[in-house]
């Protein structure tokens, strides 16, 4: 799905997980990889942008932002989901009866559930930025060109070690002290958004995000004395892009920041300080907020340098987004008082942190909120914001003799910056990055460095935990690897493991099951106790061993392909080759076989669990679309890319259909007729044409789809919109490309739709209905301009010697083709 679910149903960017599976599939990737790198791809060794991209699998669980939910609790249902995608995908075992209690006819016992529960439990809830291929190139020569530029500048200062040492001991105690706070924040003035507080003294956001609201944080102090006060932003892997900010880009805007003070003599009476003046690392020109963000009122708001979140104006705001690439930074503000707070008998101080810049929907991606940040007092006299950043301070503490080459050119990156020499130099590396790529979100998995505590719960209930339990796999099941780290990378081998019982037969199972309607067990979701017997055992283990180690004679190293012809290599099989099993079903002689039945045999086997009978079954919901598109030469070849809005009635994405008013700007160009693969999914509003031939919704996992037959299938493929479009497609190119006599026209479009000559009967019949609809058209009774085109109004160039009439007669019979039981039956 491309939306969050629940009731805001957000939409999400994940379409770079879908190009992950297609380009997986599409190259073979073994089947033991595919499962590791979307477990666990983050772990690997240098894990590349496509294995971290993998573990989408696991985050495309619903997200609940609604206002007054406690994100833990989502989190722990998110949680569930991606044990239930494990056990019924991977496993072919229902395991979640166990989050809640044991149970008598499943050896899978809740303790065993937590601790595979325990390797998953240890991820942030974040998302990472990705990169087109085209993209990650003009990252890569803006990096390298940085590069050349920087190592120029070491040519053109030779005593570049020393001078930068100089600097580095003028600033390296240049900041005075400061104490880390963290107030208790006022939760009626969060407006639904949770502030959750850290170990380092700071806050995290979550849950329900506010377009705007000004959240209150009380600290009762005996601090003697109080000169000015830090707001630090920091990063988080739980942000968009990292953060600081919650906004889709991750970035953040502060309206204003202020401060009130009461002492403790008189506890009621508070005082609105005043500052002297505002610093910041970061200070961007004045800019207005781009159209996402209005918020109606017709007043031009903008965000720029700091000074702006302490000049008592809504529409003003300290703003962090200096560009892709440079945005998504900790950043930080000092606020100096005009006259220091001389504290006797004890203070308390109301902070007021204003968040005013976002648009008009509540958790609609319009929110600019601080998404984590710290604060911080000091007594020092004339406070600024330290200019350097964190990771250079860090490195400072380091001895130099023991400093790597990469936290050496660290330094030198910022300390260039500072250089009154280098100062062209610094523009042109500044231009390169001002070309960087915006990129695009991608949720994934993202270990801790700390384990996170797991514990069984009581009947399933996250505010009940039980009994701490540590990381490990059931005992019914084969042995974890000794000495293995507790970690998702150890529990994704182990899913692959070729003692596992269960996942390689699973997955030929469900391969089986594409090609079949059934698998040789016909619940593919549950190998347990409770399923159904396999129909055929035997082929099942072998198939499974085939997989994981083929038998033929042909079978070579899969590093030893690369030196094969193509022709050559399509002889060879690898280890987890699903391609491997897709040619051994379908060049098997039990495929091969008529689907033509008898009496006798519909009687004795009417779902033809005993294979006398090839298959024959209706395609999946989104190949009954792509089959139209195709005969209708629609269809956009194209593979890979963003979710694309195809034509959908619009009163599905308005009040009060939907919670609020969703974005659906219908396609008008190539991308109107891709595959329906890449349709964009609303959780809470499914794609009519999809749901109509029994695509699930998103909202769990699913191994088995339903298949129906209903009359309203039949007046989709007779009257949806694409199926029109194509019907009208292909009656135009049948008249353009055959111009001998209707008889050719009709076989040309019966092939291209039926992949075979129409029978004399089936011949005679649509000619009939030709003739009958051309003089309806012809006689006026009809107005061929409505039925043949997508809109009359519009000019239409017909081909030389084609009148609108008969373009409106042949539409009426390809329409026909297209709703035929056999167009979308496979047989």
């Amino acid at each position: 799905a491309d939306s969050d679910g629940f009731e805001k149903d957000k939409p999400r960017q994940v379409w770079f997980y879908r190009d992950w599976v297609i380009n997986a599939l599409n190259r073979d990737l073994p089947y033991d990889q595919f499962i590791i790198e979307q477990i666990a791809g983050d772990l690997l060794s240098n894990a590349t942008q496509d294995q971290k991209v993998a573990t989408g699998f696991l985050r495309n669980s619903m997200i609940n932002e609604e206002g007054g939910v406690d994100p833990e609790q989502f989190r722990m249902e998110a949680m569930f989901d991606r044990m239930d995608a494990i056990g019924k995908g991977i496993l072919g075992l229902t395991v979640n009866c166990a989050q809640c209690h044991n149970h008598k006819f499943d050896p899978l016992k809740q303790d065993e559930y937590y601790r595979m529960f325990a390797f998953l439990n240890n991820s942030y809830e974040g998302a990472m930025a990705v990169y087109t291929p085209e993209e990650q190139q003009q990252r890569a020569n803006i990096l390298s060109q940085t590069k050349e530029i920087e190592a120029k500048l070491r040519e053109i200062k030779p005593d570049w070690i020393a001078q930068m040492n100089a600097w580095e001991d003028r600033v390296k105690n240049d900041q005075g002290e400061w104490k880390v706070i963290q107030p208790e924040v006022i939760d009626i003035s969060t407006d639904g958004a949770r502030y959750l507080p850290q170990k380092d003294g700071s806050f995290l956001v979550g849950g329900y995000a506010p377009a705007k609201h000004r959240v209150k944080l009380v600290l009762k102090t005996n601090e003697p004395n109080i000169t000015a006060f830090r707001l630090e932003l920091l990063t988080d892997p739980n942000l968009p892009f990292g953060g600081p900010g919650r906004s889709y880009k991750g970035t953040c805007a502060l309206t204003e920041f202020e401060v009130e003070a009461a002492s403790a003599n008189d506890p009621n009476k508070f005082t609105k300080l005043k500052f002297a003046q505002a610093t910041a690392d970061v200070n961007p020109p004045e800019t207005e907020l781009e159209q996402k963000f209005n918020d109606k009122s017709g007043k031009r708001r903008v965000f720029g340098p700091v000074a702006f979140a302490i000049d008592g104006k809504e529409e003003t705001g300290w703003g962090t987004d200096i560009g892709p690439g440079l945005r998504n930074q900790a950043r930080k503000a000092v606020f100096n008082l005009a006259a220091p707070i001389i504290n006797k008998d004890g203070l308390t101080l109301n902070f007021y942190l204003s968040q005013r810049h976002g648009g008009t929907n509540n958790n609609d991606n319009e929110q600019q909120g601080l998404g984590r940040f710290r604060l911080a007092i000091t007594s020092a006299a004339n406070a600024t914001a330290d200019p350097l950043p964190a990771n250079v301070r860090e490195i400072f503490a380091i001895p130099r003799e023991q400093r790597s080459k990469a936290q050496i050119e660290t330094v030198f990156s910022y300390w260039r910056t500072t250089v009154t020499d280098f100062a062209e130099h610094n523009k042109q590396i500044a231009a390169l990055w001002q070309q960087h790529p915006a990129g695009t979100t991608q949720l994934v998995m993202n270990e801790r460095a700390e384990m996170r505590d797991t514990f069984t719960l009581k009947r399933g209930d996250f505010l009940r935990p039980d009994k701490k339990i540590e990381p490990g796999v059931p005992a019914f099941l084969h042995a974890l690897s000794a000495n293995a780290p507790p970690n998702r990378l150890t529990f994704a081998k182990w899913l692959v493991d070729r003692q596992s019982p269960t996942t390689a037969r699973a997955i030929v199972n469900r391969i089986w099951q594409s090609y079949f309607g059934t698998g040789l067990v016909s619940t593919p979701e549950d190998f347990g106790k409770q399923s159904e017997t396999p129909s055929h055992p035997e082929l099942l283990d072998w198939l499974a061993v085939e997989l994981m180690e083929p038998s033929s004679q042909f079978t070579v190293h899969r590093s030893q392909l690369a030196a094969k012809s193509t022709a050559n290599r399509e002889q060879h099989a690898a280890n987890w080759s699903l391609k491997n099993v897709h040619r051994l079903i379908v060049n098997s002689a039990t495929y091969r076989q008529s689907s033509k039945t008898t009496p006798q045999l519909l009687e004795k086997d009417p779902l033809n669990r005993l294979l006398a009978r090839a298959p024959r079954l209706r395609v999946e919901g989104e190949i009954v679309r792509d089959i139209a598109l195709a005969a209708s030469g629609l269809l956009n070849p194209k593979i890979g890319g963003r979710s694309v809005f195809a034509p959908s009635p619009e009163f599905l994405y308005l009040p009060p259909v939907s919670y609020g008013t969703k974005n659906w700007k219908v396609e008008t160009g190539p991308d109107r007729y891709r595959r329906a693969l890449y349709t964009f999914r609303f959780r809470s509003v499914p794609y009519p044409m999809l749901q109509t031939f029994d695509a699930p919704n998103g909202d769990v996992s699913c191994v088995r789809r339903a298949r129906s037959n209903t009359p309203l299938q039949a007046l989709t493929t007779l009257n949806e919109t694409l199926f029109l479009e194509a019907a009208r497609a292909l009656a135009l190119k049948t008249l353009t490309e055959v111009s001998t006599n209707d008889a050719a026209r009709l076989e040309f479009a019966f092939r291209r739709v039926l992949a075979r000559k129409p029978t004399a009967q089936e011949s005679a019949d649509l000619l009939t209905l030709l003739n009958k609809q051309h003089e309806r058209f012809t006689s006026g009774a009809l107005n061929p301009w409505n039925f043949a085109t997508d809109d009359p109004s519009k000019s239409f160039t017909l081909p030389k010697g084609i009148t609108m009439s008969q373009l409106a007669a042949w539409t009426a019979v390809t329409r026909v083709m297209l709703n035929l039981d056999e167009a979308i039956t496979k047989e």
